[in-house]
């Protein structure tokens, strides 16, 4: 009999659900999304996607969303269907996109520093503001989906209440993010949120830089609880689900292990000496620079993606490569997972094939449109006084009776003209006042990069 013995059902469903599959997408013309699993590592499907995609994320388990590079589109994909399910036209072209865990928000991020947030089963844009200087580079909601983490060009990594970014009151007023931090010296290039919620619903953001160092903060009091350094300047970041190691790529293909246990190393890390190094691992084996890498949900593996065509998945006890997924066009721009049990049924041999799947319901098209006042985007209404357009006739119908105004009867057009001048008058000189300022701290700005590019990067 004991020899007889099989696997209950639950262990095998249990199994399934903690291994991962593997997107993975390129830039490049006519390049899909291709799904691999992370287990065998074979191809499991492959998603068409014409334009390539710049960045995607998972909402859900249930739909793909991409965004196309140099366009204004986002696109959305079925995951059950390799098929294009819905195409978006976006006011600005995205340059980084995200989805909450229960598929409940969408948001994204564009080069102009501005970002939108969209309800995801309706497509309804939520709240559109100003979140930076310069353009968003990364962006991440926190795992219950209550706030938006943004990080951008700008060297600064703001947290957003959503709940306050939906609210339709305060039209036109300018959002106030709710946690700052501007520590970093150069732009941020990754950041991420973990897992475990400390007391109060306290969660840690991790944000890496090109100015070599990663930070930890603290989402529920706002406070610096760590800063590493790494010997390169970093690409993208990611947490174990128990937020024991932090992983983070280089430029030069590494990703550095960091243990976030280490007594002695918390201590050291506080002011950036060179023993914030000590028991760093690096694990080499991409030639390009990295450009994502994540944590699979049984915290066994990690899967770092390069721009040299390949991704790598990493068996955590023995840093060896178990793996190599190449995508048949280089270069890799990121990647996301999907839990494996998300495609039961879709290959031979998987555990639920005879298990029926609800229908979900068609994908919407993401509106450009801000329905109601809560445009925080700084662009107000016409508030000067009307303007007279001309050729439009003096002559109104004033009541049932057929009356007419004569033409040579005394206006006040006139006046209405003069004042309008005067006001857009005013209003352009406050323009080119404003836009004087900004090119000044534009300029400064630059210096400050320069600087810091010469003394802090480039010192040896």
């Amino acid at each position: 009999r004991r020899a007889g013995w099989h696997t209950p059902s639950f262990v095998a469903m249990a199994t399934s659900a903690l291994d991962d599959v593997v997107l993975i997408a390129s830039a490049a013309k006519d390049s899909h999304i291709v799904a691999f699993d992370a287990r065998t590592g074979a191809v499991v499907k492959q998603y068409v996607a014409k334009d390539g995609a710049a960045a995607l994320c998972v909402s859900n388990c249930e739909r793909i969303i991409a965004i196309a590079p140099d366009k204004r589109a986002m696109t959305t994909h079925g995951v059950d269907k390799e098929s294009l399910e819905r195409a978006s036209v976006l006011p600005e072209r995205p340059s980084a996109v995200c989805a909450s865990r229960d598929g409940a928000y969408v948001a994204s991020g564009s080069a102009s520093g501005t970002c939108a947030v969209w309800e995801a089963r309706s497509g309804r844009l939520l709240a559109r503001f100003k979140a930076h200087f310069k353009g968003v580079t990364t962006m991440t909601f926190t795992p219950c989906g209550s706030a938006l983490v943004t990080g951008g060009e700008d060297g600064a990594v703001h947290a957003w209440r959503v709940s306050a970014l939906c609210d339709d009151g305060g039209a036109g007023t300018r959002a106030n993010a709710w946690r700052s931090w501007t520590e970093h010296a150069l732009g941020v290039s990754g950041v991420t949120c973990g897992s475990v919620a400390g007391a109060g619903g306290d969660v840690s953001v991790v944000s890496c830089s090109a100015d070599r160092t990663c930070k930890i903060y603290s989402l529920g009091n706002g406070t610096t609880l760590r800063q590493v350094r790494c010997p390169t300047a970093l690409t993208c970041c990611a947490l174990d689900a128990c937020e024991a190691t932090l992983y983070a790529g280089g430029v030069d293909g590494r990703v550095f292990e960091i243990p976030l246990n280490g007594a002695p190393s918390v201590a050291a890390s506080l002011d950036g000496g060179i023993d914030a190094r000590d028991g760093m691992v690096a694990l080499v084996g991409h030639s390009k620079k990295l450009v994502s890498v994540r944590c699979s949900s049984d915290g066994n593996s990690i899967i770092s993606a390069s721009e040299d065509g390949t991704a790598r998945v990493w068996d955590v006890a023995s840093r060896q490569t178990l793996h190599i997924l190449r995508h048949p066009k280089a270069p890799i721009s990121d990647i996301a997972l999907i839990p494996r049990s998300r495609y039961s049924g879709q290959g031979r041999g998987d555990y639920g094939a005879d298990r029926k799947r609800a229908k979900t319901l068609p994908a919407p098209t993401f509106s450009k449109f801000l329905i109601g006042p809560g445009d925080r985007s700084g662009l107000k209404p016409w508030q000067g006084t009307s303007v007279s357009i001309s050729g439009i006739s003096k002559k109104r119908a004033v009541d049932a009776s057929q009356t007419v105004v004569r033409d040579d009867a005394p206006t006040t057009s006139g006046a209405v003209d003069d004042d309008a001048r005067a006001a857009l008058a005013k209003k352009s000189t406050e323009l080119d006042r404003a836009r004087a300022e900004v090119e000044e701290w534009k300029k400064l700005y630059g210096d400050l990069k320069s600087l810091v590019d010469r003394q802090l990067v480039d010192a040896p």
